[in-house]
């Protein structure tokens, strides 16, 4: 499910996340599992390892990670992930993962100014919504299947 603007969203610690201008990544992905809650240890880290991949693959720009969740670009916040799930009897059922990254932005709050940013601002890259978002559903497809069979 993807937004073109994002008013409501969810971030870590009860925190607000939100669009102010079209373009920007605001989606969230459903998946049912059943499995071991071993299977996901990680699980959030891995998500931000292949958004970095394809930014530097398909864009050649180089972010940072900082744990747990945030997607950062010389020290300001570009994207976040939030990641719940619903665990019964030690076995994962269900996945809600939601992705915000400031792809296009170029105002921010002036309370969070000095620490959040966008790509385009930053870089002076046009991102694709559309193919980043593609990429990362294709790759992310495999990279679960790969951790669920392990």
């Amino acid at each position: 499910i993807g937004a073109e603007v994002q008013t409501e969203g969810r971030g870590t610690h009860g925190r607000k996340w939100h669009t102010d201008e079209k373009g920007n990544i605001a989606f969230s992905f459903y998946e049912e599992l059943n499995c071991p809650i071993e299977k996901v240890d990680g699980l959030t880290r891995q998500i931000a390892d292949v958004i970095a991949e394809i930014l530097k693959e398909q864009y050649g720009i180089m972010i940072d990670i900082k744990e747990p969740n945030d997607l950062m670009y010389h020290q300001k916040k570009i994207g976040g992930i939030l990641t719940e799930s619903r665990v019964h009897f030690n076995r994962v059922k269900f996945l809600v993962v939601g992705i915000g990254i400031n792809t296009s932005q170029m105002q921010f709050a002036q309370e969070i100014q000095n620490v959040a940013s966008s790509l385009q601002k930053e870089c002076g890259v046009k991102i694709h919504r559309e193919e980043l978002i593609t990429a990362f559903c294709n790759r992310w497809e495999q990279a679960m299947k790969r951790r669920i069979e392990k």
